[in-house]
């Protein structure tokens, strides 16, 4: 997850009425922190944490952080997010409208070719369990423009809750396009990439919910180092 959600934040907060507010976190641990298919931990362990704030209107306001390594300077993610969620009518169709910024805190330098903070806008659409989602990539401070992750970039998404007849189990699946603005540029030659997997999660109240998880994407040089199955464990906890 990931923007600035900013700062309009305590005047949107204090519009909405704080009667009809609610603040909750999350804690989570993971054996792997994989986002789009990608490892950001270089395959290490991950301890992550957010706090939201959201209105019975359907504005939200959060952020969200975990520790990375790309193998620069950064070891921080954190993200700021902000939005507004609903449904469409009796149409059974919901919606969610967002802008997400991703800061790496200590990131950049020669090996990486400036800061790597970026800013997205999405969208989605849900009916039933599927989930359609679209995001954009509408500003960048990473400095080389045949690169991935830069102004222009568009990512395409679709999930879908499975059926499961076990009590406290739930079964997920995505598939998700990564299509860079660079793709194909004269020495660049083909970036874009598409992943895959799925999740097996368990319930346990009080204990939070643990997951099984399977990821793979395209090999493609410079953004994916191989195109094995991955499998990673995770454990959260709303508070």
């Amino acid at each position: 997850m990931k923007l600035a959600k900013t700062l309009v934040a305590s005047g949107l907060i204090a519009a909405a009425g704080v009667a009809q507010a609610e603040l909750s976190a999350n804690l989570g641990v993971a054996s792997n922190y994989y986002f789009r298919g990608v490892s950001q931990t270089g395959d290490a362990a991950a301890i992550s944490g957010s706090v939201d704030y959201s209105h019975d209107s359907g504005f939200y306001l959060g952020t969200w952080m975990s520790n990375v390594d790309f193998g620069g300077k950064e070891d921080m993610e954190v993200d700021f997010y902000g939005g507004f969620g609903g449904d469409i009518g009796d149409s059974g169709l919901g919606y969610d409208l967002s802008l997400l910024y991703y800061w790496y805190p200590g990131a950049g330098g020669d090996l990486q070719g400036g800061e790597l903070d970026y800013t997205e806008v999405a969208g989605s659409l849900s009916f039933g369990p599927v989930t359609a989602t679209l995001a954009y990539t509408v500003d960048s401070e990473y400095d080389d423009d045949d690169a991935p992750f830069i102004e222009g970039d568009l990512y395409y998404g679709l999930s879908a809750d499975l059926p499961v007849d076990i009590e406290g189990f739930g079964l997920s699946a995505f598939v998700g396009y990564y299509d860079f603005d660079a793709d194909g540029d004269a020495g660049v030659g083909d970036l874009s990439y598409t992943h895959w997997g799925a999740s097996f999660a368990k319930d346990a109240g009080d204990m939070g919910t643990f997951s099984v998880n399977y990821e793979q994407a395209d090999d493609v040089t410079g953004v994916n180092p191989d195109d094995n199955p991955n499998f990673w464990l995770g454990w959260s906890k709303d508070f």
